[in-house]
């Protein structure tokens, strides 16, 4: 293919383009005609590790409220005395 700029003629050369490198397409497949992304996600080992603290002391924090409501309710039974009918 040809191009013309003002009184130039231009070879067009893609063979070192993004889009004809092998590399290019690491991690894309194509399924039916749409492009699927099975990139590895982009964060870093530290990343990950400060995200699975913070999901423990979530998970944490919501056994100990478990915990207090469990043990509230049974106060509350034990402050009212057995019921009699």
């Amino acid at each position: 293919m040809k191009l013309k700029f003002k009184d130039s003629i231009y070879k067009k050369d893609l063979s070192n383009s993004i889009y004809q490198q092998s590399g290019a397409n690491f991690g894309l497949t194509v399924n039916g005609g749409m492009l699927i992304n099975n990139r590895p996600d982009g964060q870093t080992g530290i990343q990950q590790a400060a995200e699975v603290k913070k999901v423990i002391k979530k998970a944490e924090k919501v056994q100990m409220m478990s915990e207090a409501v469990y043990l509230g309710n049974i106060r509350s039974e034990m402050m009212e005395g057995p019921e009699m009918d």
